[in-house]
Parts: structure tokens; sequence; C-alpha cells
């Protein structure tokens, strides 16, 4: 009999309140039996309410879907509250492989991610999740991954404090001069507001070459050189902050 029940449960969390896999198996298929607790999917059950409503949120599920689990991009701007769209889709960062699935009309999907810098335990929440700085850098790095470039700018006008240190760490694990390029470029609109210094934009500038590269390929009509930055970057960036394009 189990002592306790977390809100997500899976084997790991739970196999040491049972004699064996047999007693836990066959507590699993009593606690479904009597609808105590719902499946997400093979090996990863949810507690629910007496109305019958999962009890952990879908972030919590997310981040227990593989033991490496966590919350990347748009979905960690979700979990902290700076996301202007909410989606149907979490995506998950995880070395270990699993397919796609959907539990309660949310689809869970994995992301391959490129470093394993600045991963946060929220254990209040209960929450594996990228730093908001890292997230930051990460949507500046794959901006469809975040909903796009509209939604990656209201993502930052929501944003109250960034560290530029911890952005330079994410910069650092990326080791990508495109992304020194795109970071300083974005960011530079957000100097003031973020209060970062010019010995950030001087070391996003170290990094670059004289290959001129683009910001965005399909998303404006109307481009022009930003010789700062060497990118072919849109003329219309500003109107967009400000929400008047």
């Amino acid at each position: 009999m189990a002592k306790w029940l977390p809100f997500v449960i899976t084997k790991k969390d739970m196999r040491s309140q049972f004699s064996s896999d047999m007693q836990y198996e066959n507590w699993i298929a009593g606690q479904l039996r009597t609808k105590k607790i719902m499946k997400v999917r093979k090996g990863l059950y949810v507690l629910v309410d007496v109305s019958g409503e999962p009890l952990a949120t879908k972030f919590e599920i997310a981040s227990k879907i593989t033991d490496d689990a966590f919350l990347c991009y748009h979905s960690a701007l979700e979990f902290y509250g700076a996301a202007n769209q909410v989606f149907n889709t979490i995506t998950v960062g995880s070395e270990s492989r699993f397919n796609p699935f959907t539990f309660l009309g949310i689809e869970y999907v994995r992301k391959q991610t490129k470093n394993d810098y600045g991963i946060a335990y929220m254990e209040q929440a209960g929450v594996r999740v990228t730093t908001l700085e890292r997230t930051v850098i990460d949507c500046i790095d794959d901006i469809d991954a975040c909903g796009g470039i509209d939604e990656l700018l209201g993502a930052l006008g929501q944003i109250r404090i960034l560290d530029e240190r911890v952005l330079l760490g994410a910069l650092d694990a990326y080791s990508c001069v495109l992304l020194y390029q795109k970071a300083g470029y974005i960011l530079q609109h957000y100097q003031s507001k973020f209060g970062l210094s010019d010995a950030f934009f001087d070391e996003c500038k170290r990094h670059l070459t004289k290959q001129v590269k683009y910001f965005l390929k399909d998303e404006y009509n109307e481009v022009e050189y930003n010789s700062e930055w060497r990118l072919m970057a849109p003329k219309n960036l500003i109107s967009r902050i400000w929400g008047d394009y």
C-alpha cells in the first residue's frame, strides 16, 4: 500500500513503497479501476480529484515524461507567464527519446536540445524548465519554436528582468556566430529595459565574422543591411515591437 502519492506517478518514484514490481503493478491497476488515477501514457499516471480532473499541471506532467525532461522554448515562456498565446502543444527537451502523445487535448512533443546549460528545477511547482535567460536565447535561436517573431517580441515585452551573465552563458553554450549576431541585434532594442551593459554587446560582437547573414529569410518582405551586426534584418522591427504595424 502506498504511503504517499505525488500528483504525477512514475514507477521510479513509487517503487520503494512496494515489495515487488508485481505489487506495484497490481496497485496501479487497482487505482485505475477505481478511477483514483488516470493514465497519461505507458508508465506515467496522474492523480485526480473527486471530479476526475488531474491534480497535476501540464508542466508537471511534461517534466516527468523522462528522467531528464524539461520545459523549453514557447512552453517555458508559458510557464513563466511571458507568452502572449497559449498553445495546445508542450515542447519538452530530453536526451531520452519518446514518441509524441496527446493527453486531454495537449500534445507533448520532444525537441532535441543543443546543450544542457541553464536547466532549473522549480521545486515548489514540481517543474524542470530552462532558465528565463536560456529560454530567451533558445527562442532567438529557433524563432519558429517560440511561435514566431511577434510572439518572441511580445514575450520580451512581458519579461521584466534578465541577467546578462546568464544570457552570455547560454550564448557560450551554443557557441554559434549567427546566434551572437541575432541576440545582439534583438536585445539591443531592449538594452535600457533590461539594463544590459555595453560590455554585453561588445562580447557578442567579439564573436562576429565578416560573413553577412540573414536574421530571418521569409518572415519579412523588406530587409536592410545592419552594418553593426552584419545582418540582413527587417526594416520594420521597431514598429512590430511597439505594435503599430
